[in-house]
């Protein structure tokens, strides 16, 4: 086993760093979803939102790291510089090394080559196909995801937690 301190991990941004759900709902006037679907409503307002700059800035904070990720692999149709911009507005470390995929496509690729030994994002699909696929995932805890049963649950960024997870997970994939 790896130690703990050497680890590649890299983190999803919405719904584990910033609070995506929360403020789509509100710019929507909607409800808090307890899922995504592909309905031709939301991808009318996903791509309202690529255009949006001040959105992606202005995302609250859900969870800030105690450690330094190696970092950022998440799912956004916009340009990467506004990523980097809005974690470089809230002092989020490991900013710089952030990549990105187009709304549901896999990251298990892009995951494999940055050689990631964990990964925490709340999305249930990410979370099972990368535990399959052998790369350790943790699965933050988020509206959409609170009944799904899991021992690689987590709720903040606390690299103790963090720590404490990683052998269950490696074992669990």
């Amino acid at each position: 086993m790896k130690k703990v301190n050497k680890l590649n991990i890299f983190l999803d941004i919405d719904d584990v760093i910033f609070n995506f759900h929360e403020a789509y709902s509100k710019h929507f006037k909607l409800p808090i979803p307890k899922g995504w679907d592909n309905s031709p409503e939301m991808i009318n307002r996903l791509k309202s939102l690529k255009k949006n700059k001040n959105f992606w800035l202005t995302l609250p904070l859900k969870n800030i790291p105690n450690f330094q990720p190696s970092g950022f692999v998440s799912a956004r149709g916009i340009p990467k510089s506004w990523t980097k911009e809005s974690l470089k507005l809230n002092n989020i470390k490991g900013r710089s090394n952030v990549h990105q995929v187009m709304w549901n496509v896999s990251k298990l690729t892009i995951l494999k080559e940055l050689g990631c030994d964990l990964f925490i994002d709340d999305k249930i699909e990410t979370f099972e196909e990368l535990n399959k696929a052998g790369t350790p995932c943790l699965l933050m805890t988020a509206n959409h995801n609170k009944d799904y049963k899991t021992p690689l649950r987590i709720n903040s960024l606390d690299i103790n937690k963090i720590n404490k997870l990683y052998a269950r997970a490696i074992n669990f994939v």
